[in-house]
């Protein structure tokens, strides 16, 4: 008679392959959002170009790229670990969503900014050029 003495598993248990398929997916919706062709979003106009508001919208970028980097990094953890924990991709999956969460929310303070600045009524001959079309698209977390 061949015992095994391993246990059965309850669930499924995720792996490495699936801490980047989400992340991934995550990220590419998250930059899906803010794309304004995909997604209807607020749009400002503002007379005055903003550094702010552009230092603002990398940094979104930044944080959405930075969240598929450690779903990446997560699952070269998980593969390099070995580990039966199913704790570990928990773990990255949250860094992953945290970062996305920082993204929306540095967006959100973005069009914060771009109300304030757009809030001065426009007139056409107060600009000296074009005046910048920001376009402020909606996140999941911040409303």
């Amino acid at each position: 008679m061949n015992v095994s003495t391993e246990q059965p598993l309850l669930g499924r248990k995720l792996n490495a392959g699936h801490v980047v398929a989400i992340g991934w997916v995550l990220c590419a919706a998250a930059l899906a959002e803010r794309v304004p062709r995909f997604v209807s979003g607020r749009r400002y106009l503002l007379c005055h170009a903003s550094s702010a508001l552009d230092h603002l919208t990398l940094t979104a970028l930044a944080l959405v790229m930075a969240a598929g980097m450690a779903a990446l990094a997560g699952a070269i953890m998980i593969q390099a670990k070995d580990s039966y924990r199913s704790a570990l991709p928990v773990v990255w999956l949250v860094v992953v969503v945290a970062l996305l969460v920082a993204a929306d929310g540095v967006d959100a303070h973005g069009e914060a900014l771009a109300a304030k600045l757009s809030a001065t009524p426009f007139t056409e001959g107060a600009c000296d050029y074009t005046p910048q079309d920001y376009i402020a698209t909606p996140g999941w977390f911040f409303w």
